[in-house]
Parts: C-alpha cells; sequence; structure tokens
C-alpha cells in the first residue's frame, strides 16, 4: 500500500500531489465527499477522463 505521503507528478492538478490528496480526488469522483475537502477546486469530467488515464491511484495488493 502506498504511504500518505509518496509523491507523484498529477496531470489533473498540474503539479506534484502527496498520496493522500490523491485519495481525495478519487473519493470526491466517486461521490464519497465534497469539494470543499479537494486540496483544489477541479473539473469533475476532466478528472473522470485524466484519472482513469494516469491510474496512481490504483494499489497492489
Amino acid at each position: 500500500m502506498r504511504h500518505p505521503d509518496d509523491s507523484h507528478d498529477c496531470p489533473l492538478l498540474k503539479r506534484k500531489v502527496f498520496w493522500g490528496e490523491c485519495w481525495v480526488v478519487q473519493d470526491i469522483r466517486d461521490d464519497n465527499t465534497d469539494m470543499d475537502f479537494a486540496p483544489e477546486f477541479f473539473d469533475l469530467d476532466k478528472a473522470e477522463e485524466i484519472c482513469e488515464t494516469c491510474k496512481w491511484f490504483h494499489v497492489e495488493d
């Protein structure tokens, strides 16, 4: 499992993000968290396309 401090160049937010930030973005995409908790505002439609291509949020068991 990734550590929350692992980082990645996020193509959605166009900056380096911690895995915890990526996790929040995915939780928002899944409609489990409000956009108010996003590390910064992002377009949900754009996130659907970009995150599914990037897939950094997927963690291998």
